[in-house]
């Protein structure tokens, strides 16, 4: 209790509020991590406060965080002072704010990035950890949250940026500064927009039916945006797709690799035939358009140096097609 109250007195008093001296040894334990930030919604103003816990060092048996998140209300007449979240690393190398704008988390946050310098038998160099602190305004009353439950940005997270030593490999992290991040969230909003959109637009004109049959609309004649759609969507993959359809694979020959073809149709057709993005990025592939010309269009999906390799081939009609699929990957 007696630490918790010089903490209290500490933080009141780095952002100008008149207190009762604290006991010189108390005041050790605990240090900014970064000068004090002022956000803001509307008219409604907090001060967040970062502190560095350094009990860190000095404590056993116990879970330390390296550092802890607070925000005070601007009040002059009834400041008070709230706990937030902990952080992740020992050093702040960046705080922002970003404001989301697809409906399910819209609003503005306070990202606070976090990095740890990492020196073990299987890695050399920093560790990267990105934090939101979603900024909630009720009515007259601004607040700071941490919301425990919401899964966070996988590739945000734990991102290393060495030498990782068991491997003999240099890793980079792609996402150590402000820049990088934002545009990751940029990025993230757009295609979940755009998802909502097609969704909306699939719900809007179709599905339509004729007995019971039911067809979906052709998500568009371009085909870059057809294909967006498509690798998203298994309902659309499976209505453009033409059956039976033709798979080629590579297979083992005397003396060389030999190209199998073999035509599928109904249940031995296995959706989706094109993993979705979350999936492409947990597994480190890459989807994009290889070739189009007039009524025809290749796709290829790989993932970089690795002989995993798989082209689509689209025909187009009164919308793309699915027609061919072959496997490189050995």
């Amino acid at each position: 209790m007696t630490r918790f109250s010089s903490r209290v007195c500490l933080l009141v008093s780095i952002i100008g509020f008149t207190v009762q001296p604290a006991v010189a040894d108390d005041l050790q334990t605990i240090k900014q991590m970064h000068p004090p930030v002022v956000a803001s919604v509307g008219e409604q103003k907090i001060t967040v406060l970062f502190l560095k816990n350094t009990l860190k060092g000095q404590t056993t048996g116990a879970y330390v965080p390296g550092g802890e998140v607070f925000y005070s209300t601007m009040s002059a007449t009834k400041p008070e002072l709230t706990f937030v979240a902990p952080l992740i690393g020992e050093e702040i190398a960046s705080v922002f704010f970003f404001e989301r704008k697809f409906p399910e988390r819209a609003g503005k946050s306070l990202y606070v990035l976090t990095k740890l310098k990492e020196s073990n038998a299987g890695f050399e160099g920093y560790t990267y950890w990105t934090l939101e602190l979603p900024l909630i305004n009720q009515g007259e009353q601004l607040s700071l949250r941490f919301f425990r439950g919401d899964p966070p940005d996988p590739e945000l997270q734990n991102c290393r940026d060495g030498r990782d030593l068991e491997n003999g490999v240099d890793v980079a992290c792609g996402y150590k500064d402000a820049a990088s991040i934002k545009k990751r969230l940029a990025d993230l909003d757009g295609k979940i927009i755009a998802d909502s959109k097609l969704q909306q637009d699939l719900r809007q004109r179709s599905p339509k039916t004729d007995g019971e049959a039911t067809t979906i609309a052709c998500p568009s004649p371009e085909f870059s945006a057809f294909l967006g759609a498509f690798s998203e969507h298994p309902d659309v993959q499976k209505t453009f797709i033409q059956q039976p359809l033709q798979m080629v694979t590579t297979v083992a020959g005397d003396p060389e690799l030999e190209m199998q073809k073999n035509s599928l149709s109904g249940d031995q057709l296995k959706f989706p035939i094109i993993p979705d993005l979350a999936k492409r990025e947990v597994q480190g592939l890459t989807l994009k358009v290889k070739e189009e010309r007039g009524n025809k269009a290749t796709a290829i999906l790989q993932k970089p140096d690795t002989d995993y390799v798989i082209e689509y081939r689209f025909v187009r009609g009164q919308c793309w097609i699915l027609s061919e699929v072959t496997d490189f990957s050995l």
